[in-house]
């Protein structure tokens, strides 16, 4: 099977499991806001966060598991792979002990920080600590699905995932109606989180029969090379925290919990805009790490432009879609009593736009060659703005605040980003912005003003005129209007290539059967 072959079959399931992933949660967060109520809702996410808060003490040892185990698979290197997969594991187990140990203990102490009142508090500290369980396991044993990726074998996982969130919809919904609340949310997760483990694990050892697990493979040399690349990737991975859950926490610290709730929704459905593009970036890793393994640099320049291209092709319609129907989109999915997060939503969407663009195409790539130290730098800079941006906008501005600190923060990082990876690989900024980004950037504004203003001519307000069932309808059938002018300008535009086209017909080809039709595709490799 060749590397584009790979590329798409990973993609295809890793796109249904992502798929999955979102819709079922799109059904399920009303649901449990409208039984266990905001507050309680607030009191989840903010969980869920000191859950990530916890991850942040690894050194991101796991960051350089793609790296390594790709290179020593690929150069036939047993023995090395064997310390390395040994070394990550027992690391982390051992690490794991150590921050668990301490939010297990002190989780009371962590839950007075925040706004929450009185009665609810054991329910809170109880909550955290069996989050604090499913942090150790997904933690300890998460080599197993990085052995899968590393191998090219990402439709496992993804077949794992697809299972295990099926899995989590309907035990969740039986738990919530038994009347078990936020508790009872928490424990499915642990029991999804250990059946993943155990399934990810029986994959791995099919795929890699001769490596064996002991702590006798323990290799000091191999964490010395792990580290040097993880403790970089550490800075970058403060900073993706501080973007996603430092403004929650203060919102929980500075208001109500409510407006935990408002933040986290927005939130959800900006980084929802990134479910199709990302598709794209995962993939880059484990083909960026494999093309370095095997010396092939010029290839390396051709993947970076294509990662741009298909990025830019997904993201800049999706976003823009997002940001007019910002407040169609929030009605139809929570109903009234969250017209704060369409404001959210539409500052957040832009700063999603913007890194998805300029920032992810190079970081699928750079840190994957073993040259993690831009991510580090992009991080930095996220993470210096970021803290006390949000700190001062959020004390004054509150809620509001918070979106703007977030975003700022996140597009001067990810221009930052997209000017050193262009200069790492010796290429010109300028042309490679009008090569790669500008055209789908501009197709898909014109596309849109068309759409907004159909939009602004038809909507008094849609929600309460022809209710949620009516809305969604409304929200997808504009939805498919935009993705028809917006693509049948693309095509129209020469700005796909025949290998370009080539590419997406195999990807067309795994979701529809076109076989039947008698149509067949020549691989341009």
């Amino acid at each position: 099977m060749s590397l584009t072959d790979k590329v798409i079959k990973n993609t295809y399931f890793f796109f249904i499991s992502q798929l999955i992933g979102f819709i079922l949660p799109l059904f399920l967060t009303p649901f449990l806001v409208s039984k266990i109520g905001q507050i309680q809702f607030g009191i989840y996410a903010l969980v869920l966060g000191f859950t990530g808060t916890f991850g942040l003490f690894d050194l991101s040892l796991s960051s350089s598991f793609i790296k390594f185990i790709s290179e020593h698979y690929n150069k036939g290197e047993k023995e090395e792979l064997n310390k390395t997969i040994n070394t990550g594991l027992f690391f982390y187990i051992f690490t794991s002990v150590i921050v668990c140990s301490v939010g297990f203990i002190f989780a009371d102490k962590f839950i007075s920080l925040f706004n929450i009142s009185p009665e609810l508090v054991n329910m809170s500290v109880t909550a955290l600590r069996i989050s604090v369980i499913v942090f150790f396991i997904s933690s300890s044993f998460g080599i197993f699905n990085s052995i899968l990726a590393s191998l090219q074998k990402m439709y496992l996982t993804s077949i794992v995932s697809i299972i295990t969130n099926l899995l989590m919809f309907i035990v969740t919904i039986l738990v919530v109606m038994k009347g078990y609340g936020l508790i009872g949310i928490m424990v499915v997760i642990l029991f999804v989180t250990i059946v993943n483990n155990i399934i990810s694990f029986i994959y791995a050892k099919r795929e890699l029969p001769y490596v064996k697990i002991s702590i006798r493979s323990f290799s000091k040399l191999s964490l010395k090379k792990m580290l040097k690349i993880g403790t970089q990737m550490q800075v970058s991975k403060l900073a993706s925290f501080a973007s996603e859950k430092y403004d929650e926490f203060l919102l929980g610290a500075f208001s109500v919990m409510n407006n935990v709730t408002f933040f986290n929704m927005a939130n959800r459905v900006a980084r929802f805009g990134r479910l199709f593009p990302m598709q794209l970036y995962q993939q880059g890793a484990p083909v960026a790490a494999e093309l370095n393994a095997k010396n092939e640099k010029e290839k390396l320049v051709i993947l970076l432009g294509d990662a741009t291209k298909y990025i830019s092709l997904i993201t800049a319609p999706i976003f823009i879609y997002i940001f007019i129907f910002s407040d169609l989109i929030i009605n139809s999915w929570l109903g009234p009593g969250f017209e704060i997060s369409i404001n959210i939503l539409r500052i957040l969407a832009i700063g999603q736009f913007i890194n998805m663009i300029f920032s992810a195409p190079g970081n699928s790539i750079i840190p994957n060659i073993g040259v993690p130290k831009y991510q580090m730098y992009e991080g930095l800079i996220g993470l210096f703005l970021n803290i006390p941006l949000s700190f001062f906008l959020i004390k004054y501005y509150g809620i509001i605040g918070a979106a703007y600190g977030n975003t700022i923060s996140v597009v001067v990082s990810s221009f930052y980003l997209f000017f050193t990876s262009i200069k790492f690989f010796e290429l010109h900024s300028f042309k490679f912005f009008g090569k790669y980004i500008l055209k789908p950037m501009l197709i898909a504004l014109v596309s849109s003003a068309f759409l907004y203003l159909f939009y602004y001519i038809s909507n008094v307000n849609v929600y309460h005129v022809i209710g949620r069932v009516g809305s969604i309808i409304y929200l997808a059938s504009t939805g498919l209007l935009f993705v028809f002018i917006y693509y049948v300008a693309v095509l129209k535009s020469n700005y796909l290539n025949e290998r370009d086209r080539v590419v997406i017909a195999k990807i067309f080809y795994k979701f529809i059967p076109i076989k039947y039709f008698n149509l067949e595709f020549k691989d341009n490799k």
